[in-house]
């Protein structure tokens, strides 16, 4: 009997019908666990079990196992249900669970990670931050991979029950929608906001790390010396103010020749088509990093309106330049998630599923 060989291309090929069999699974665990916390089970990761939430985002820091665990198992049981229902492409309540799907969805990867999903953008620099990486952060990177496995599987559902093509999204003889249109033709202008929008958060860095007061009291930049490390806590700031950097350029790639082909600098892929999955994933991922960050800075902003845009923290007084990473972030974010969706579409070609080219 023949043993089929189980190919890396395969799988990725059918995600339109295993990601809602991987949310189904992940819904389960969860389900379980929030039963098991609830019991009073080890290992609860929320609440005063994290220790490490301050300065992370404080969303469920008051969270305990005996009311957290029931609503995980909840929600869990009500997500095992409708990625069934998804997966069997159940038509008739099709808002509900698109409505269901892609609420979760944005719920695991863009809500309740706060600032820990740089760690999703810091992965390849992941050895500096293994002091941090505990069961919290662990779990909350978990998280946000059932998060991408609902957004994945909500995708597929909601193009195959409008009868299209669950890879691509076209159906046969329609042309490309008018959604898709508006972000190739504005490719350029939404992928140069992605380029400039981390500055918001660099220059206000770069001049703390360079002990330059900006929006903030010099004692202000002294007591944050004194508490992280001084130069330590320096040196992670040059680290993200480099990421920012590197992500401004790098993105400048989505509309330029060398996103598309590899320059000559790449040692042995120089020449090469660039696979449209590398900067589309990449972005996407950045996207959501940043996306998640600024919305966990965002709950801020009502006391800084409040305070004619002066606010206390650590009991000094900060202005408005001190929140200028906020809008930057959430700015950074958004343009960069439309700008991969632009170079997605204007790059896609021809389905090798339904042989569907764009029709423009």
């Amino acid at each position: 009997m023949a043993i089929t060989r189980l190919r890396p291309e395969r799988v990725l090929r059918g995600w339109p019908v295993w990601t809602a069999y991987a949310a189904l699974g992940w819904s389960v665990v969860y389900a379980a666990l929030g039963v098991f916390w609830a019991a009073g089970g080890g290992g609860f990761p929320f609440g005063a079990a994290d220790v490490n939430a301050e300065g992370h985002g404080r969303l469920l820091a008051g969270a305990t196992a005996q009311v957290t665990g029931p609503v995980m198992a909840g929600l869990g049981t009500a997500g095992a249900v409708i990625a069934w229902a998804m997966a069997r492409r159940a038509r008739g309540p099709r808002p509900v669970l698109l409505l269901s799907g892609w609420g979760l969805a944005v719920l695991l990867t863009l809500v309740l990670p706060e600032i820990r999903a740089l760690h999703l953008a810091l992965f390849p620099l992941i050895f500096l931050t293994l002091d941090k990486m505990d069961w919290p952060t662990v779990n909350f990177l978990i998280l946000m991979a059932g998060g991408f496995a609902w957004a994945a599987a909500t995708l597929a559902y909601q193009r195959a029950s409008r009868s299209a093509c669950a890879h691509c999204g076209r159906r046969a003889g329609h042309r490309t929608g008018r959604g898709a249109a508006w972000l190739v033709r504005h490719r350029r202008a939404l992928t140069y906001t992605a380029v400039a929008a981390p500055w918001g958060y660099a220059v206000v860095r770069l001049a703390w790390v360079l002990d330059i007061p900006l929006g903030v009291p010099a004692e202000f930049l002294r007591h944050l010396a004194t508490a992280n490390g001084g130069a330590g806590a320096k040196g992670m700031e040059l680290i993200l103010i480099g990421m920012c950097a590197a992500g401004s350029v790098l993105t400048a790639g989505l509309v330029h020749r060398w996103g598309e082909v590899w320059p000559r600098w790449v040692v042995g892929l120089a020449g090469r088509p660039v696979p449209v999955a590398v900067p589309v994933v990449c972005a996407g991922l950045a996207a959501c990093a940043t996306m998640a960050v600024g919305l966990s800075w965002a709950r801020g902003l009502p006391d800084l309106i409040a305070g004619g845009w002066s606010i206390d923290v650590y009991g000094y007084r900060v202005g408005p330049v001190f929140a200028l990473p906020i809008p930057s972030f959430l700015l950074w974010g958004g343009t960069l998630g439309l700008a991969a969706l632009a170079c997605y579409y204007r790059r896609r070609g021809e389905c090798r599923h339904c042989a569907a080219a764009i029709t423009r």
